[in-house]
């Protein structure tokens, strides 16, 4: 019984590393996730330059790669600000209100502590 009170030194440095490993694996995720865009992109306006151009199939096939490609943008520029600009702030942010309200309720039912009685 004892055993399972007993915490390691291994577990504490885990769990103080623990916000450390999400950033990390959030923004291994990131450079996955721009690498395969890069990758895809090329492939695309290769197959597009060889194939469809070559078969005067140029344009509805061109527009579609455009949009995909200009989405998928999209897509990875939001991914990037989760990841290295919005994350920390508002987290933070969110904190900070959760606390103003925690201490406005505190401070309301220190005014008026009998109110619930009512």
């Amino acid at each position: 019984m004892k055993e399972d009170k007993i915490i390691s030194q291994e577990d504490i440095h885990l769990q103080k590393e623990e916000p450390l490993v999400k950033k990390a694996k959030q923004r291994v995720g990131f450079k996955i996730h721009i690498t395969i865009y890069i990758l895809a992109c090329i492939l695309m306006w290769l197959f597009w330059f060889f194939i469809f151009r070559a078969n005067n199939l140029e344009q509805p096939a061109c527009n579609a790669i455009l949009f995909i490609t200009l989405a998928w943008c999209i897509c990875v520029i939001a991914h990037y600000l989760i990841v290295y600009k919005w994350d920390k702030t508002y987290v933070e942010k969110e904190i900070k209100y959760l606390k103003e309200q925690q201490e406005k309720k505190q401070q309301q039912t220190e005014d008026y502590p009998n109110q619930d009685k009512l």
